[in-house]
């Protein structure tokens, strides 16, 4: 009967602390993909990006065009083109559109991978902003909006942090 007393009395004990803690702290979220959606720097990574890869896509499109020119060239000359003609300009065609091909899923790739690196940087000042505002607000802890089932509106601290994030710049 002793240990029932025990597991009673370290309950009640337990109750009373956490609650305690629960009183004395301060708890806030963040809606993470909204500070990214959001923020400046999203468009500035969208604008580094275009830049750095402006020279592949300017290369697919001209590939693009010697595709389209050469297949116009084939369909008005294919009355007088000899068989021979049509085989190598068919050839030239194909050749041309795996070139295509590969060139855009190699385009995709990197521009996909070096989209991923710059959204890891992105995340990684987010975070700091969210640091810096926990301390502002004396807030005990912050947790990610998608790990929470319900939560009131006024612990909401993403528009803090979204204009933390536009006071930093890139």
């Amino acid at each position: 009967m002793s240990n029932y007393i025990k597991y009673f009395v370290a309950a009640i004990v337990m109750t009373i602390v956490s609650s305690t803690v629960a009183a004395e702290s301060k708890v806030g979220f963040v809606d993470i993909q909204y500070v990214l959606a959001k923020s400046p720097q999203r468009v500035a990574i969208g604008e580094k990006l275009k830049a750095e890869f402006k020279e592949q896509y300017e290369e697919l499109d001209k590939l693009a065009n010697q595709g389209k020119d050469l297949q116009e060239k084939a369909q008005k000359d294919a009355a007088t083109m000899s068989q021979d003609q049509r085989i190598e300009t068919s050839r030239k065609l194909q050749e041309l559109e795996t070139q295509i091909k590969l060139k855009q899923k190699n385009l995709q790739e990197d521009y996909e991978r070096r989209g991923q690196e710059e959204q890891r940087a992105l995340l990684v000042k987010i975070q700091e902003q969210v640091s810096a505002v926990a301390k502002e607000e004396k807030v005990n802890m912050i947790v990610n909006k998608s790990a929470l089932l319900w939560a009131d509106q006024s612990l909401d601290l993403s528009e803090k942090v979204l204009a933390k994030m536009s006071s930093v710049g890139n």
